[in-house]
């Protein structure tokens, strides 16, 4: 009898091949990192970064995934318009934290987080995501509506993601004790940490990897909000991470402030994440800054 709390509900075959689809990209970034395969950098047109990491992470995730599903993949420029179509389809950051790959790649431990990252929305609701830390060798695990879940893989049984357990991080219920993580882009993000900074609002600032490993950290409480006005589609599906932690999800921050629930995917996509204990400080402040 399987008791995973994952794999029992009705999502359960979709949460297997995504997580299986993980696992062989991870599988094959622990061996690269490991045995020192060279890193081939180029720069592309939106001045990111991709690697030949991230092409045969990527590879290896599509050639799991099934095709009953449109996939929407960060390295196939061609997927990017089906975000536009809604409905249901695969998201696939085959590598999220590429530069923090490119920078710490091999090391193990430490705070800095990189992998692949793959999500499943059902008629245009997030309902699956799956990252694994290369440098934690942890994988991260959340189903809409039944929890977040870190377990550790053995990789010499396939497919096997290992004993799961929840993530249920501390309450936070004010705003001077929350460490927050925050990506710098061009939508106001500097504008709202340097507000929240110079009116002393908050413990202290700062980032480690990338959205996923952003969202892992949130998940097991390390820090207690994220700013980031700039997620990509691939990227969005860590947000499950977090919410399904116990926090929330708040789309146009600065505008519409639309819940996760509500939101349907678009090819950019800001938004905070927090503790609800410190939600209505954090729109108080949000609603003086000019």
């Amino acid at each position: 009898m399987n008791n995973d709390p994952l794999i029992t509900g009705s999502l359960g075959p979709t949460v297997q091949v995504i997580e299986s689809a993980v696992l062989a990209a991870a599988e094959y970034l622990e061996h690269a990192a490991s045995s020192g395969v060279a890193l081939e950098v180029n720069v592309k047109a939106d001045r990111t970064l991709v690697m030949n990491l991230d092409l045969e992470s990527q590879r290896r995730i599509l050639g799991v995934l099934p095709q009953t599903h449109p996939i929407v993949a960060e390295e196939d420029e061609s997927s990017h318009a089906l975000i536009d179509e809604g409905g249901s389809y695969f998201l696939v950051d085959p590598l999220d934290g590429t530069t923090s790959c490119k920078r710490f790649f091999g090391q193990k431990g430490g705070h800095v987080g990189y992998g692949p990252l793959a999500g499943f929305v059902k008629d245009d609701v997030l309902s699956v995501a799956a990252f694994y830390s290369v440098p934690h060798g942890k994988l991260f695990t959340a189903v809409k509506g039944q929890g977040a879940y870190v377990s550790t893989p053995d990789f010499s049984q396939p497919g096997h993601p290992g004993k799961r357990a929840r993530l249920q991080p501390n309450p936070c219920t004010s705003l001077s004790q929350a460490g927050v993580l925050f990506f710098i882009g061009h939508h106001n993000e500097s504008k709202v940490m340097q507000y929240l900074k110079k009116k002393n609002a908050i413990e202290n600032m700062y980032r480690f990897g990338g959205f996923a490993n952003d969202c892992a950290r949130l998940a097991q409480g390390f820090e207690q909000m994220s700013v980031q006005f700039s997620a990509k589609p691939w990227d969005f599906a860590a947000v499950l991470l977090a919410a399904e932690a116990g926090l929330e999800a708040w789309m146009d921050p600065l505008g519409r402030r639309v819940p996760l629930s509500q939101w349907r995917i678009e090819s950019n996509n800001p938004l905070m994440i927090m503790h609800p204990g410190i939600r209505d400080e954090v729109f108080a402040l949000l609603d003086t800054l000019t």
